[in-house]
């Protein structure tokens, strides 16, 4: 099975967290073991036996190497991978990379892909690459080398008939990332080392087993391989208060109409239910207080017209995710905010409809609330599974089984009233 993913001219970061999930998969890494080391004892490249530890990361630096190569040939023939090959980079220690990112990486590389071998192509040295982490892959800056599965490996792909259920994750994977503010606007801030706490002890375990149980989940998608159904959460700002939203999944990547019309939970339609108007909600909560009634977002008692509503929530949510007062429009809320209305109307009129809350804009609070609508979302999620009932997060919102709308809006109901003393809309969508 194969995706309409990138084109083969472009490379995408090594992903060095894969590992061989099924016996297929196994058989074929011990295959190409065995080939490598009878290379090795005939040119005498080693002078003496690997300790086990030694070993141990031999053997799942062939195991990486080789998943993530045949990962990218199942999603574009012909597909390639860059990775760094710097000590510097290598040496280092992190969290993020993983064990098959270290030292002996060249020199398994460099066998796999002499002539006698050729399980791997390589590229070396080419020139830099300014794809950004997004948090699944280790990247840095700097020249990287391409790699691509060479003909020995193709063959056995097919020999094996290895899919995508076929590769599965490292255990040693990192669920809980922390970056640094952004250097650049377009481009997410730095993976950041931290020490673990109870509380991130906590989270990566509560990160598990919504993994464990998605994995597992009946899951269809007439669109899209349906393998990749692995969570993390990112937290901003090298700060755990801030952020914390789950990323992941193959769902997150697609439409929402796509969503709704092309995958099924246990061999059934799905629908997509929402916490409506949640930003200002949760403002409202850590303040202490309740919000009015109504839109939160229809401001006609203030002298906007309900048809700006769209453009004045896009205002609403920018004022509170930025660190200083707003000086213009955002971007895409002149589509249904006219010229001849300001900004400084528009922040008036939010202003007598918020009077409460309206002094955190401009703080840069946006990513506190986040925190707090990731971790309704996750227990959300934990509850449900206590259930039995599979749901998929996209953000502010689930996928669910069309049978479980009631009890999975009542779920949604109760967890945002623990945490916050007040009782959200539900919005529902259907196919």
């Amino acid at each position: 099975m194969t995706l309409a993913a990138e084109t083969v001219g472009r490379a995408r970061p090594f992903h060095a967290h894969r590992r061989s999930a099924s016996q297929s998969m196994r058989d074929l890494i011990h295959d190409v073991v065995l080939q490598l080391k009878g290379y090795e004892n005939h040119f005498g490249l080693r002078k003496r036996k690997r300790s086990a530890k030694a070993a141990a990361v031999y053997l799942d630096t062939v195991d990486a190497i080789l998943c993530d190569l045949v990962h990218r040939e199942l999603e574009s023939a012909g597909g390639r991978v860059y990775v760094s090959q710097s000590n510097q980079v290598l040496r280092k220690k992190s969290r993020y990379k993983g064990s098959a990112m270290g030292k002996a990486l060249p020199d398994i590389l460099k066998v796999m892909s002499a002539p006698e071998m050729g399980f791997v192509t390589l590229t070396p040295g080419k020139p830099r690459f300014t794809a950004s982490d997004d948090g699944w892959a280790f990247t840095v800056k700097g020249k990287q080398t391409v790699m691509s599965a060479g003909g020995k490996l193709l063959s056995r792909i097919k020999t094996f008939g290895i899919e995508f259920t076929d590769i599965g994750r490292s255990q040693e994977e990192e669920t809980i990332l922390l970056r640094g503010e952004k250097l650049r606007s377009d481009q997410p801030g730095p993976l950041v080392e931290y020490a673990d706490t109870e509380e991130t002890v906590r989270l990566r375990q509560q990160l598990a087993d919504i993994n464990d149980w998605l994995e597992q989940a009946d899951i269809e998608c007439d669109q899209t391989a349906t393998h990749d159904r692995h969570l993390r959460r990112i937290f901003n700002n090298t700060d755990f208060r801030q952020g914390g939203r789950l990323y992941g999944g193959f769902w997150q990547s697609m439409k929402g109409l796509d969503r709704l019309c092309s995958i099924m939970i246990d061999d059934d339609s799905t629908v997509e239910l929402d916490y409506g108007q949640i930003g200002l909600l949760l403002l409202y909560a850590l303040e202490g207080c309740k919000p009015p009634t109504g839109d939160l977002y229809d401001l006609s008692e203030h002298g906007l017209p309900a048809s700006c509503r769209p453009g004045i929530k896009k205002v609403t949510q920018a004022a509170i995710n930025a660190a200083k007062p707003l000086s213009r429009m955002p971007q895409g809320a002149r589509k249904t905010i006219p010229k001849r209305i300001s900004l400084a109307r528009v922040m008036n009129a939010i202003q007598q409809r918020h009077p409460e809350i309206v002094h955190r804009f401009g703080e840069g609070i946006g990513m506190h609330i986040m925190r707090l609508e990731s971790d309704i979302l996750v227990e959300v999620l934990l509850t449900l599974k206590d259930q039995q009932i599979v749901a998929l997060p996209v953000h502010d919102a689930v996928l669910v089984n069309a049978h479980h709308e009631q009890e999975v809006t009542q779920v949604m109901i109760e967890v945002f009233q623990e945490h916050t003393g007040l009782i959200p809309e539900i919005t529902v969508e259907h196919p």
